[in-house]
């Protein structure tokens, strides 16, 4: 990695943690304030403290080590000065009230998320419209998917993008029957996908891209002008660099098809129908183009010749939507991509999912430094997928995290009486012990994969 990158990963991981750190613990903390719980202290970081500040009857505080978060109570009835401390002991609270102060830090991590997801489908992400084409012996061919046909929905979600088109497809894994909307020359179809031979693991194995698993793949759109020579066959036409060729003689236009169709149409003239792509309201043009004729001095034939070069075109769009649409695709996102999580976190407890695919500290960073790069709408959607990640991981049911204190509480209801405090600070080192062991092996695999 060169020295922009590592910077542009460090910031990028501060951002990350920092954010939805502070969204989580805040959550219980504000709980807690609200339901009149004693807050000794807010701590972003672990370790050592840094800086600290007293407001509200609380300590607020950054640490050394820029990875988690904590709220610690008061638990004892005055403070080491003899002044009182303000509110409840955590310990002595009614069990519904604590229940509420632990599941509203996972809780605020998943309306981050769906915040985030919000805000960037209202500014809008650049992605590559949703054309594509069928791989040979695939499922897509078998559905009869042409080249050019545009995907316009999936599950009954709209899809703008190719990105969208993915991660969708990617919350249905697994499912026998997906509706998929198409468009083929403006006449809207569907089709009906199988996805239950489509796992986890073979996501993984792709990094997340699951398309050619079904068969598509991507098929652009037309062809695009980059430079047309003056004075020749193209110029008189009335192409300019940065035209897309859409259509000839009425048919969809693509890279071989444009090149055949200027060879084989010496002298004959060429119906296009083209559109620039410098601004995105630009409207369509009908040009006639007649490729001149070139004798070949080996074999004698005649070839048509545009004097122009061209290449397959890529139609990029703005993907944005509306604040309430925008919120609905949001909400969604975040339900379909926790059942994602929840999946594969059972599939990897199974042994059906390999644990190597698990990333860390140093995973992160490196993804947020990538996504900073990519611009403001693609980090909040990265920060909204970290969001999720770290909300669900903190409902697994182990003693260290809130999940597993939600399942002790539960536990002290049935039993009328609380569980005794050695034992929980007993089963919490041992789960804490469990948790570290963790992070060290998704270290070691991402440092495997930055190694090769």
């Amino acid at each position: 990695m060169g020295s922009l990158s590592v910077l542009l990963a460090v910031v990028g991981f501060l951002l990350t943690i920092g954010v939805v750190v502070l969204i989580h613990e805040g959550g219980h903390y504000l709980a807690a304030k609200w339901l009149g719980f004693a807050v000794r202290r807010f701590s972003i970081g672990m370790g050592k403290v840094v800086w600290r500040k007293n407001a509200w009857d609380t300590e607020f505080a950054l640490s050394l080590l820029p990875i988690g978060g904590y709220v610690a109570f008061e638990e004892e009835e005055k403070r080491e000065d003899g002044t009182p401390v303000k509110g409840i002991l955590f310990e002595k609270g009614p069990r519904w009230r604590r229940a509420i102060v632990i599941a509203a830090g996972p809780l605020m991590n998943f309306v981050l998320a769906v915040a985030l997801f919000t805000a960037s489908g209202a500014i809008g992400v650049s992605d590559l419209a949703p054309y594509v084409t069928a791989a040979p012996g695939s499922q897509a061919e078998a559905q009869g998917i042409h080249r050019m046909d545009r995907v316009t929905a999936v599950a009954g979600r709209p899809i703008a993008g190719v990105t969208d088109f993915n991660a969708t497809l990617l919350e249905q894994t697994g499912r026998p029957d997906v509706r998929i909307e198409f468009e083929r020359n403006g006449e809207p179809f569907v089709r009906h996908f199988d996805l239950t031979g489509v796992t986890l693991e073979d996501a993984t194995r792709t990094k997340g891209l699951i398309l050619p698993k079904l068969g598509f793949l991507l098929a652009g759109k037309g062809v695009l002008v980059v430079d047309a020579v003056s004075g020749g066959p193209a110029a008189q036409a009335g192409l300019k660099a940065g035209d897309m060729i859409l259509r000839i003689n009425g048919e969809p236009s693509d890279f071989q098809t444009f090149a055949s169709m200027i060879r084989t149409h010496a002298g004959k003239p060429l119906e296009l129908e083209v559109q620039s792509l410098v601004s995105e309201e630009a409207p369509v043009r009908q040009l006639t183009m007649t490729p001149r004729a070139e004798k070949d001095e080996k074999t004698g034939a005649l070839s048509g010749k545009a004097d122009l070069r061209f290449a397959q075109g890529v139609e990029r769009v703005t993907v944005r939507r509306g604040p309430i649409e925008s919120l609905t695709i949001a909400v969604d996102k975040v339900i379909g991509l926790t059942r994602f999580q929840a999946e594969a976190v059972g599939d990897m407890a199974k042994g059906e999912l390999s644990t190597e695919n698990l990333s860390g500290p140093v995973g992160i960073a490196g993804m947020a430094g990538s996504a900073l790069t990519a611009g403001l709408s693609a980090f909040l959607e990265f920060l909204a997928l970290i969001s999720i990640a770290i909300g669900f991981m903190n409902l697994i049911p182990i003693p260290a995290l809130d999940g597993g204190q939600l399942v002790i509480l539960g536990i002290e209801a049935l039993m009328g009486r609380d569980i005794p405090r050695g034992v929980r600070e007993k089963l919490g080192a041992v789960s804490m012990a469990l948790l570290i062991l963790l992070a060290v092996y998704v270290t070691v695999n991402d440092v495997g994969r930055l190694g090769g």
